[in-house]
């Protein structure tokens, strides 16, 4: 199976990526989102998603 590597392929991609990133920050930033970094505060992922937020430590 070949993956492909056009430009066009790639730009695509991309967009995705970044649809889903917005997708997923949006979701930490609901009520239950900031639930779970309150009870998680000391998780490396809870704590990675809080600063990508721009939320202090």
């Amino acid at each position: 199976m070949k993956i492909d590597m056009s430009p066009e392929a790639i730009a695509k991609r991309l967009k995705l990526v970044n649809e889903l990133r917005k997708v997923c920050l949006s979701l930490a930033n609901s009520s239950a989102g900031r639930e779970i970094m309150r009870k998680n505060s000391k998780n490396k992922i809870v704590q990675r998603t809080s600063q990508a937020l721009g939320r202090k430590q």
